[in-house]
């Protein structure tokens, strides 16, 4: 098709036009459904974040309270957390981000949430309240022997209040000089009171219980940076730390993304309007270039039968008045040759 007449040049400038225009649209389109998408992982990422925040609430409340409804809270999070962390992994292999990110922070909370568990297991072995573990098994012994032989003996008596009382400020404190005195203790008591076989078995009983009892509180951390309760801590900074390295990776795709939309959006604003551009001129050119030849042809027509080359005018339609003006051009000499012949003959004739 050649874009040689006026209608086609307007039509080809709206083409270009609508073109233009549809494929901007569709690239915002695009570009604004995979940027949506990646605000929405990142949204998840937040959220991953409050879900954290959460567990580390339930997990000081269990530690405080030691009631196992915040363990379950913490279970609950747990999962949901997890559930964010498998809808992203997608997102991490489109855009062939590091998956070694996502699979460390999978390691890790699963790592934190299965000491936070040892934790509670053992915290459930020492006791959760005074009635139940290790406390009420010491209770129930100490009771035993405060009211068999030993109540009977003011010094075994003595001995046993010592322990007693070591044993409350341990499980409050947990210091290692009461456990010490424990030991040793319990050890004189059962040496030197231990006489009968059913007194040495509840001594004996009564010892590995407080053993069992400082090797737990030891094993769950005296501070809370020793023992599960150290590595559960440890294991909580590093998904944190992991969970920022995964929102870091995510958010250099997120500024590429914007930085395509605008580049595409300049690029395809900048061609068609460098295409329009571009017909425009070649329009005006070619018009003022016929436009110009009117006016030539029209200023020699005065004085001799100048005709129009239609080559020259560029459109159709003035090509197509170039070729009316030629049949006026051939018309006119036309006409004026049979009047010179007209007014020869009757000049011949007037002579005659």
């Amino acid at each position: 098709m050649k874009f040689d007449s006026i209608k086609s040049r307007l039509v080809l400038m709206t083409l270009v036009c609508v073109i233009g225009m549809g494929v901007l649209v569709v690239s915002q389109h695009y570009f604004t459904q995979r940027l949506i998408g990646l605000h929405q992982q990142r949204d998840v990422l937040l959220r991953m974040g409050q879900d954290l925040l959460q567990m580390r609430r339930h997990e000081k409340d269990f530690l405080l309270r030691h009631e196992t409804v915040y363990f379950d809270k913490f279970l609950q999070q747990t999962y949901v957390f997890q559930g964010r962390l498998t809808s992203i992994v997608p997102l991490f292999d489109e855009y062939r981000l590091p998956v070694a990110d996502v699979e460390s922070l999978s390691s890790s909370m699963e790592a934190y949430s299965s000491t936070f568990r040892e934790v509670v297991s053992l915290q459930e072995r020492i006791g959760l309240t005074q009635n139940n573990g290790l406390r009420a098994r010491i209770t129930e012994l100490e009771n035993i022997l405060n009211e068999g032989q030993l109540a009977q003996s003011p010094l075994s008596n003595e001995l046993l209040s010592r322990i007693q009382l070591a044993t409350r400020n341990y499980q409050i404190s947990q210091d290692g000089t009461y456990a010490k005195q424990m030991n040793t203790l319990s050890e004189r008591l059962a040496s030197e009171f231990g006489d009968t076989a059913l007194l040495q078995g509840t001594l004996a009983q009564y010892r590995e219980a407080l053993l069992q009892l400082v090797d737990a509180t030891i094993t769950y951390g005296v501070t809370h940076n020793e023992g599960l309760r150290g590595e559960f801590r440890q294991s909580a900074h590093n998904v944190e730390t992991q969970l920022k390295a995964v929102d870091a990776a995510l958010q250099p795709v997120i500024e590429q993304q914007e930085a395509q939309v605008r580049i595409y959006s300049l690029s395809i604003a900048a061609l068609t309007s460098v295409v329009l551009i571009l017909v425009l001129i070649k329009s005006f050119a070619t018009f003022h270039r016929a436009f110009v030849n009117f006016l030539t042809f029209f200023y020699r027509c005065k004085r001799q039968y100048q005709m129009i080359d239609t080559r020259k005018l560029g459109f159709a339609e003035l090509k197509s008045l170039a070729e009316l003006a030629n049949e006026m051009v051939e018309s006119k000499r036309d006409i004026e040759a049979r009047l010179a012949t007209v007014e020869a003959e009757l000049a011949n004739k007037k002579a005659s």
